[in-house]
């Protein structure tokens, strides 16, 4: 880590799980989950990062475990897609406005052929 950078107690504290041989795999991912989701010094996100990728790489892992470390990685690498939602036109305050463009082009067209000022 950085010189002279400080990490919550928490923070410390789900890494201490997460790293741990102590503690079942299951658990340690939760920890993963707790420290990956949301904002850490670039240190930590990576170390925890690694360890996620050791998880899906074990040949002799659990595929259940495996399928949680990739789906966090996974949203962690790539911004999630969300469909766009559809949304209401003002026919009337949209035709007003057409006319009101319509009108400037036309008068800008007379000022441009010099027919007003």
């Amino acid at each position: 880590m950085a010189e002279g950078q400080i990490i919550s107690k928490a923070l410390g504290a789900l890494l201490d799980i997460m790293t741990s041989d102590k503690v079942k795999e299951a658990q340690c991912i939760e920890a993963a989950r707790a420290i990956i989701e949301y904002e850490a010094p670039p240190e930590v996100f990576d170390l925890t990062y690694d360890y996620l990728m050791g998880v899906a790489r074990g040949e002799e892992q659990d595929t259940g475990l495996k399928l949680e470390a990739l789906k966090l990685i996974r949203k962690v690498e790539a911004k999630r897609v969300v469909p766009g939602t559809a949304k209401a036109v003002d026919t009337v305050a949209a035709q007003a406005l057409g006319r009101k463009v319509a009108m400037a082009k036309r008068r800008l067209g007379l000022v441009r052929d010099g027919l007003i000022h």
